[in-house]
């Protein structure tokens, strides 16, 4: 299972060296996570389909704004995992969101309303209730992100 690919879409606020990509390749992942400019969106789109294109990860999941990105766009097959998707901060009118979508949300995010990941769940994805705060890097949610690769990691490759 640890050859499993992850392209990992960090928020606003977060880098590629982030804590959840390190814990995913500290749990023996291979981890790809593209530089995101907070400042602009449709390069940070780019990035990320330039990036799917060429590491064709197993997995793709994005934090945030990351979510939003990861949501911009279609990836077939390859599922997705959401972490507080902030699509509608940033005006997401063409949601790419499937039934092999999760999305890992707090319902007390003090950034990212919980019933817009509600709003994803009616479209058809997965979501989990987890998390302490709109960061989601506390061990409950880092269990769960984990758990959630795992089982796509089962299910889809």
């Amino acid at each position: 299972m640890k050859d499993i690919k992850i392209m990992f879409l960090h928020g606003l606020e977060g880098t590629p060296e982030g804590s959840k990509p390190t814990f995913l390749k500290g749990e023996g992942y291979r981890v790809v996570a593209p530089a995101l400019p907070k400042d602009d969106w449709e390069l940070s789109v780019r990035r990320a389909e330039d990036c799917f294109l060429n590491f064709r990860p197993d997995i793709v999941v994005g934090s945030s704004r990351g979510g939003a990105i990861a949501a911009a766009f279609p990836t077939g097959h390859v599922p997705k995992i959401l972490i507080a998707p902030a699509w509608k901060k940033f005006r997401l009118k063409n949601l790419h969101v499937e039934n092999t979508t999760t999305v890992l949300h707090c319902k007390n995010d003090e950034l990212v309303e919980y019933t817009d990941s509600e709003r994803l769940q009616d479209l058809g994805c997965r979501l989990i209730e987890c998390g302490t705060c709109h960061r989601m890097s506390d061990p409950h949610a880092l269990e769960e992100l984990l758990k959630t690769v795992k089982f796509h990691s089962k299910n889809e490759v």
